[in-house]
């Protein structure tokens, strides 16, 4: 347990929340990382542990999202060589966007700045018990650029952005009025 050193009264605070924060809208952002952990999870199959690096990213450029956060996860060991494949190769194009061929320690690449496109993912396919996404679509980190290609482009909100999806619309679906094709007086079939 870990004192305080004095009472602290909620109520005394403001509490509201904020419920609608939105994701940040596609574009090509200057970002850094600033804090990163080592997960280890036991694999299904029960040999070894999968090893996940998350990472919290601040933004950097444009402006306007200065200070927001990105959150991103890279698989750099994972029972699924496809999932392992994936995230390794992620984790080296990070590396290579800020510079740093070899990293023993993932502080290492902390506050180096980058610039990278990011977009909305998909939503989950796991479901709730509504049928709705578990989690809904979050802002993914989709291309690293590197510098030593020359080709960093500067810091812009993309003009298309991707359209929201419709509410439900909890209505019964219309009755389907047709009906099945009336028989026919001939007894034989043309296939036999």
């Amino acid at each position: 347990m870990a004192q305080l050193g004095s009472k602290f009264n909620a109520t005394e605070h403001d509490t509201e929340q904020r419920d609608d924060y939105p994701e940040l809208p596609n574009g090509i952002y200057r970002l850094e990382m600033e804090a990163s952990e080592i997960k280890e999870n036991p694999r299904k199959n029960g040999n070894g542990t999968n090893t996940l690096l998350k990472t919290t990213f601040n933004v950097l450029e444009p402006a306007e999202y200065e200070g927001r956060k990105l959150f991103n996860n890279y698989n750099l060991e994972h029972e699924s060589s496809q999932a392992q494949e994936i995230g390794q190769k992620q984790f080296a194009a990070l590396c290579r966007a800020v510079e740093i061929a070899e990293v023993d320690d993932s502080e290492e690449l902390h506050f180096r700045a980058f610039t990278a496109t990011v977009k909305l993912g998909k939503p989950s396919k796991e479901k709730d018990a509504n049928g709705n996404p578990a989690y809904p679509a979050r802002a993914e980190i989709k291309r690293y650029y590197f510098p030593d290609e020359g080709n960093v482009p500067e810091p812009a909100i993309d003009d298309n952005q991707p359209k929201a999806a419709p509410a439900k619309d909890n209505r019964q679906a219309a009755s389907n009025d047709n009906k099945p094709a009336a028989a026919s007086g001939q007894k034989k079939r043309p296939w036999g």
